[in-house]
């Protein structure tokens, strides 16, 4: 009789835990689509280690559940600040690419930057195109940024064809590669402000382009319902921002993203 009864007792335990399991993933993943059976993540506590660059690259582990967000451990966060206040986009895919195992320096990757100059002549102001060039410089407070075709490019080299170019992709997908363990570059706003029209220049095509002011590239780690969760350069810290504000900022920008695809 006592043996059924620590039986019954060990059964109505187990359950009781699969319960909880199954709670504290519904409380935030209702509502949402959740990705494909074969890439949802599974509880994960331990942290993603990141190898020196020329050692073998690790396979990231899924993203870890918490009671309120799906989070990726072990991304690198790399401050801005001082040295590059315009280089929050460099900044990122540095971030990005060390948590892959290539660890170059931020300097190093700016080296490998295309930038052109804001300048006047002729009575005009001209200066590079953005989706090629780095308009200005990073290391200067009075510069602009690039988006992500340059930063594709400089990536390519050490990541090939496990490039994914996000831009344009449904926010699910975004969500999607999280849970498998996936961050993202991404084009958002400082602070979650919303952008505005800074500066003017005349590119080499003849095109007039206009500058989005307050746009800022992060490292997208997590998520839940109501927020997001990014490494940020500007602050050198993990923050969590609005969920719906950062969306409407993410599409402001051009919903601009990277991501790598592991080995």
């Amino acid at each position: 009789m006592k043996t059924a009864n620590k039986v019954a007792l060990g059964i109505l335990l187990c359950a009781l835990m699969v319960a909880s399991l199954l709670q504290m993933q519904q409380d935030f993943l209702s509502g949402r689509r959740l990705a494909p059976a074969g890439r949802q993540a599974r509880a994960e506590t331990k942290q993603t280690q990141y190898a020196p660059a020329g050692d073998a690259v690790p396979t990231p582990r899924p993203a870890r559940f918490t009671r309120d967000a799906i989070v990726i451990d072990g991304v690198p966060i790399v401050h801005q600040m001082p040295r590059w206040p315009t280089g929050c986009e460099v900044v990122s895919i540095k971030m990005l690419a060390e948590f892959y195992g290539v660890n170059k320096t931020v300097d190093e990757w700016i080296l490998r930057m295309p930038r052109g100059d804001i300048y006047w002549r002729a009575g005009r102001r001209r200066g590079p195109d953005p989706r090629k060039k780095f308009a200005g410089n990073p290391y200067s407070v009075h510069s602009y940024g690039v988006y992500h075709q340059p930063m594709l490019a400089m990536l390519q080299p050490y990541f090939g064809d496990r490039l994914i170019n996000m831009t344009g992709r449904p926010w699910d997908e975004y969500e999607d590669m999280i849970i498998a363990g996936n961050p993202i570059a991404i084009w958002g706003t400082i602070e979650n402000l919303p952008i505005f029209l800074r500066g003017t220049w005349v590119t080499p095509a003849g095109d007039e382009y206009q500058w989005r002011g307050n746009g800022h590239t992060m490292v997208l780690v997590g998520f839940s319902k109501t927020e997001v969760v990014v490494n940020d350069p500007f602050t050198g810290t993990q923050r969590r921002f609005n969920k719906e504000i950062f969306l409407q900022r993410w599409a402001d920008m051009g919903k601009q993203g990277i991501a790598i695809r592991p080995n």
